[in-house]
């Protein structure tokens, strides 16, 4: 309880009071004087002081009584805001009484806008988030694999759908594909294999002066050319190009509703989206491959000639010597199924888009990094098994 010690002339307390009364399965608190923000601490800490040493002494329900207040603002109607709070947090249900127009206005007015402070978290080791992160992209990773597969054996049954009538094939969406993720990929594949090519056979040359091996760089980047360099700087480039562009294609539709209108009308979305884009990738990226070899092979022999004076007739020599057609084979057979990995996963990504401007642009930048991570990860794969097995 709070004391009450002064008064005004006519009888009005000039310092707050707080009174508890407990009966039974009741309790009342009469809470009188000035309220405000001058005696926030003395009120403060009465209300603190507030407890029930035994199950048994606590009551049910508790009257807070405001009839006796003479001065109430918003210091006062937070204060009575948070007796009703801690009456509250130890079982005893509070309910007001005594309150005018006017203070029942305040008291909402400030219950409004009160931010309720939750307690303090123990503070976690920092290996526990990490683990929950590693642990949730894990599963994360397990998903989009199951998505992924189950993608393909969509796209295999309307393959088999359509190639049992040919007649569906939506062969102008086909040759445009062709053209864009074949056709107008040739320069910054042609560019970007070049310098690669150079880059590689130059640090080759420099490194190999040491052992007085420098003809060996020619070798090198032949062999590293056509089994590595070409197949996967094409693959990385038109994973960047055409997964982009296929989501956003695919995607924008799916905003726009135009994929859920061609299911009402019993098209199906995969036999004229899906198909054509994957079946272009898989004529278009061997055939960019074999581009990006040959500006490999030119950027090398471009080095060859500045820092070991070989023209190209004995550049040509060199490499024949050094590579055959298995070689070729094993960088030109990743290329269909490069092209399988980005196609699949540009598509599910726009098929994936949940119809806002923020979704789209999410997906997109998903389709481009998980179609260049599988790229990347399918092709060190691919290497390490021929490898391993002889090829």
């Amino acid at each position: 309880m709070l004391d009450v010690v002064e008064t005004k002339p006519d009888g009005t307390k000039l310092v707050p009071s707080l009174r508890f009364e407990l009966g039974g399965q009741s309790m009342r608190a009469v809470a009188a004087g000035p309220w405000t923000v001058r005696h926030f601490a003395k009120i403060h800490a009465a209300i603190g002081r507030l407890s029930f040493p035994r199950r048994a002494a606590r009551p049910q329900a508790a009257e807070v009584d405001i009839a006796g207040l003479t001065e109430l603002d918003t210091a006062g109607a937070w204060l009575l805001g948070h007796l009703r709070r801690q009456l509250a947090a130890s079982g005893v249900k509070a309910y007001l009484a005594g309150a005018t127009e006017a203070q029942l206005s305040l008291l909402n007015v400030v219950e409004t806008n009160t931010v309720t402070e939750g307690r303090g978290k123990r503070p976690r080791a920092a290996l526990v988030p990490l683990v929950g992160e590693a642990l949730k992209a894990t599963v994360d990773a397990v998903a989009d694999g199951l998505r992924l597969t189950a993608f393909l054996g969509e796209v295999t049954k309307a393959g088999i759908r359509t190639a049992m009538r040919p007649w569906r094939f939506r062969w102008v969406s086909f040759i445009h594909h062709v053209e864009h993720t074949g056709l107008r990929a040739v320069p910054i594949i042609s560019l970007i294999c070049l310098l690669i090519g150079a880059v590689v056979t130059q640090q080759g040359i420099l490194q190999l002066q040491q052992f007085g091996a420098e003809p060996m760089a020619v070798d090198m980047v032949g062999i590293l050319a056509l089994r590595e360099v070409g197949i996967l700087l094409t693959a990385i480039v038109v994973a960047g190009r055409s997964a982009s562009a296929f989501t956003a294609e695919i995607g924008t539709m799916k905003t726009r509703e135009e994929i859920d209108a061609m299911r009402t009308l019993g098209i199906d979305p995969i036999e004229v989206l899906v198909l054509p884009r994957i079946a272009a990738l898989v004529i278009t990226l061997p055939i960019l491959a074999f581009i990006g070899d040959l500006m490999c092979l030119l950027g090398g022999a471009i080095m060859a000639f500045v820092y070991l004076d070989i023209g190209m007739s004995a550049f040509l020599e060199r490499v024949h010597d050094a590579i055959n057609v298995r070689h070729f084979m094993v960088g030109l057979v990743k290329a269909p199924l490069a092209a399988i990995i980005i196609g699949l996963i540009g598509c599910l990504e726009g098929l994936s888009v949940e119809g806002s401007a923020e979704s789209l642009g999410m997906h997109v930048t998903i389709s481009v990094v998980k179609a260049i991570f599988v790229v990347i990860v399918f092709d060190a794969m691919f290497a390490m098994f021929l490898s391993a097995s002889g090829f």
